[in-house]
């Protein structure tokens, strides 16, 4: 079985910078992006970047939609319902419900609180709970991993768990080709989205470099990411040698079972979302009473901005698609505007509706936007 290959370089805390602006980077002249907005309403929004203004609505069947998930041709939404039984499929250029999802029948409901969806649209993962209503209890079983077929609207497998029982939050996806379902354990598990059988395992659970402590997997994606099995992210180790927690910014090619990784310094908690430059990323630094922008270096493996703000409790980060701006979003129906290089604040965007879920589509025509 191969194994990871590990680039690892202590460089110490001196690499996390200071308070400050940034340097310059590269920006993306005319880049633009749709924002895809779920709201306690039937409508999700979409919002433009260039103008920051709502250019439309999509209204859902089901009110307060929770849940977004993109499709990876951008011409669909999969929007899930607060109940977590319904999941509705928006078609984005007619802007209406094309399909709905629902796994509930009679005294049985069925809560779908996990989901991946084939990147061709074959089927789709669910992780569930059943609730079956009798005349004195209510019978649970699950978690269960179930295949749906989109074309026959059907269940088709119940999915053996490779580790045995399926756990209340188990973390999968496909692969971009969709011909593997990756599992996320103790080690990274691929199974054939066909047989379920698996076909291969790599074994992160085991130290990648002696003296150090497991990785964790998967990371997240960054809109601006092409989905080829390769993702950039903040990546933390243990170091028993000296009992502390390391972070530095880790490339990870899952295709190839690869990891190049050199730590900046002791682990922090913070956030990472690769900007559209590929270049660049920014985060947060969330504390009650302790908030704080931070640029990194991507190329450099670098900090080179912290820079104090006046935080709210919940907030999501996003660097708009020209690479000039920063969005604080996640709660309430504000979206504050900030300088990306400066950090300065330059106005507040204020909605209609609160929002539940966004997703950021960095191309209006991929989204078959107007």
């Amino acid at each position: 079985m191969s194994r990871a290959r590990l680039a690892l370089v202590l460089a110490g805390s001196a690499a996390l910078g200071h308070a400050g602006a940034a340097p310059a980077r590269g920006q993306t002249s005319g880049a633009n992006a749709r924002w895809y907005i779920a709201t306690y309403t039937n409508d999700i929004l979409v919002w433009d970047e260039a103008t920051e203004s709502v250019v439309d609505r999509i209204p859902v069947r089901n009110r307060i939609p929770v849940g977004l998930t993109l499709s990876e041709n951008g011409e669909r939404l999969y929007v899930q319902d607060p109940s977590f039984e319904k999941i509705e499929i928006v078609d984005i250029a007619s802007r209406s419900t094309i399909d709905e999802i629902q796994l509930s029948e009679g005294r049985t409901k069925v809560r779908i609180r996990g989901f991946a969806l084939d990147p061709r649209e074959r089927w789709a993962i669910f992780q569930v709970k059943t609730y079956a209503k009798l005349a004195d209890r209510w019978e649970v079983e699950g978690p269960l991993l179930l295949r749906y077929d989109l074309a026959r609207k059907a269940v088709t497998d119940t999915i053996p768990y490779p580790e045995g029982e399926v756990p209340e939050f188990a973390n999968f996806r496909f692969s971009p080709d969709g011909e593997l379902l990756y599992v996320f354990e103790d080690d990274l598990i691929a199974l054939d989205s066909d047989t379920f059988e698996e076909v291969d395992r790599w074994e992160i659970s085991e130290p990648l470099e002696p003296g150090l402590g497991p990785m964790a997997l998967p990371f997240s994606r960054s809109p601006y990411q092409e989905d080829n099995g390769v993702y950039t992210g903040l990546f933390r180790v243990t170091d028993p040698a000296q009992n502390r927690r390391l972070m530095g910014i880790a490339t990870v090619d899952l295709n190839r079972q690869d990891v190049e990784f050199a730590t900046m310094g002791p682990s922090e908690g913070v956030s990472f979302v690769l900007a559209s430059d590929g270049r660049t990323a920014y985060g947060l630094r969330s504390e009650i009473g302790r908030y704080e922008f931070w640029q990194f270096d991507v190329d450099d493996n670098r900090v080179v901005a912290r820079v104090p703000f006046p935080g709210r409790p919940r907030m999501g980060l996003m660097p708009s698609a020209d690479g000039t701006r920063l969005f604080i979003f996640v709660a309430g129906n504000t979206i504050d505007v900030y300088d990306s290089q400066t950090f300065e604040h330059l106005r507040t965007v204020e909605l209609d509706e609160d929002m539940t879920d966004v997703v950021v589509v960095p191309s209006a025509e991929r989204a078959g936007g107007p």
